[in-house]
């Protein structure tokens, strides 16, 4: 039960469980506030036995002699077994003026009076005391008892809804993270069996569609390279059969043969990226030969880059595989759009690295820079795919930075003026 209030949706069942039973009690202690107003004494005071009781006493007292009559109420209490006293006039005169009919009244010992006045006695007659009547212990906690009713009564109605919204909730989210095996939450269900049902069903026709495309986009993109490998090879056998101007127009379509080949490896690489199957394997790689490294696989440029290890940090816990091609495509994007300088990052604040790329380029405009981590994104500047770019790269930087549980963000660069793209992850 306790690992269950602590999961995400306790939230959920607590808001519901309070306004439910809050809602409940609420109407319950008006009612009871409403009854108990009803109930009051003063409309007890005024039962018809109390009424009759006191007009007989009155007529019989009246009927003699104002001499007679202490002696006569001391015979009408002991007849009646009653305490019964007659009270002057003269001494009720400072007391607040008595209603019609029987009044109620109670001294500091919880004791209970009721007095009439009486015009014709010239004063009044007061009954009692009488011990107020003592509740039993079931009837003292039966409010007690109905109130908590109420909330067992919503517990016991919230708990199996809550049970099934749990179940969906769980298999939401594992299959958020594996869309290979679709939802099996109908016979798990007691409550929301029809909804588990259609999500069971929309979950499959998902994982297939899915499945589908991811196979049909790799099995295109590898059955594509063979007759672009072909078209190349040609390419290069005429190049050396032809005059000038035909070479060079071989050379231009082996230019847009080879940006090809480069889109459908950065579509492998994001359809790798993407599959569940992925396994991260993260150690303490040290920066200074994978940043050599990463360097020089960068294809050739006249571009000055930098690297920076700051606070003396001589190794990061990372994915080296996965962070190579992350930085990869941060520089190619920098070499992309840079004029002179690109400069390399590596720092550390406290648990959290950062793996920084700024240059000196054009920039990217603010209203931009919360999209172009998204797949196939190209701004409308400079940034488009004549430049070489096909929207891929930072998506692919994107996803990398999701897989090592952190984030990349783009801001402007504050010392080479152009663009800075800054992936930060936490350490083990």
């Amino acid at each position: 039960m306790k690992e269950w209030l602590q999961a995400r949706h306790r939230g959920l069942f607590i808001r519901s469980y309070v306004v439910l039973a809050g809602g409940l009690l609420l109407v319950a202690i008006l009612l009871d506030l409403g009854f108990s107003a009803l109930q009051s004494r003063q409309v007890r005071a005024a039962d018809p036995w109390l009424v009759s009781t006191f007009q007989l006493m009155e007529s019989q007292l009246a009927a003699v002699p104002s001499a007679d009559r202490a002696a006569l109420a001391s015979h009408l209490a002991e007849t009646l077994k009653l305490e019964l006293d007659l009270i002057d006039a003269t001494d009720i005169s400072s007391a607040a003026p008595l209603e019609s009919g029987p009044r109620e009244l109670q001294d500091d010992d919880g004791r209970i009076y009721y007095l009439w006045h009486s015009d014709a006695l010239s004063g009044a007659i007061r009954l009692g005391p009488f011990e107020p009547a003592h509740e039993s212990l079931v009837v003292r906690f039966l409010p007690v008892l109905f109130y908590a009713s109420i909330l067992l009564i919503v517990g016991l109605w919230l708990r199996p809804l809550l049970r099934d919204l749990r179940v969906l909730t769980v298999a939401s989210q594992k299959f958020a993270t594996d869309y290979r095996e679709p939802l099996n939450t109908a016979s798990s269900t007691t409550q929301l069996t029809s909804l588990a049902r259609n999500l069971d069903d929309m979950s499959a026709r998902v994982s297939q569609l899915i499945q589908s495309q991811k196979e049909m986009t790799a099995a295109l993109s590898h059955e594509m390279r063979t007759p672009l490998a072909r078209v190349r090879f040609a390419a290069a056998v005429l190049e050396g059969e032809v005059d000038e101007p035909l070479r060079a127009q071989l050379r231009a379509v082996n230019a847009d043969v080879q940006q090809i080949d480069d889109l459908i490896s950065d579509m492998l690489d994001y359809a790798r990226l993407d599959h569940p199957g992925l396994r991260m394997s993260c150690q303490s790689v040290p920066l200074a030969p994978w940043l050599r490294q990463v360097l020089a696989s960068c294809p050739p440029h006249e571009r000055s880059v930098n690297t920076v290890q700051r606070d003396g940090l001589e190794s990061a816990w990372m994915e080296p595989r996965l962070m190579e091609l992350a930085l990869s495509n941060l520089l190619a994007n920098a070499l992309r759009y840079a004029k002179q300088k690109v400069e390399v990052t590596v720092m550390r604040d406290k648990d959290v690295y950062r793996l920084i790329v700024e240059d000196d380029g054009e920039g990217i405009p603010e209203s931009d820079r919360a999209t172009i981590f998204r797949a196939f994104t190209r701004l409308d500047t400079s940034r488009n795919r004549d430049t070489g770019g096909f929207g891929l790269g930072l998506a692919i930087v994107a996803r990398i930075a999701a897989l090592h549980r952190g984030r990349v963000l783009a801001e402007a660069s504050t010392t080479l003026g152009g663009a800075k793209l800054a992936l930060e992850w936490p350490g083990p």
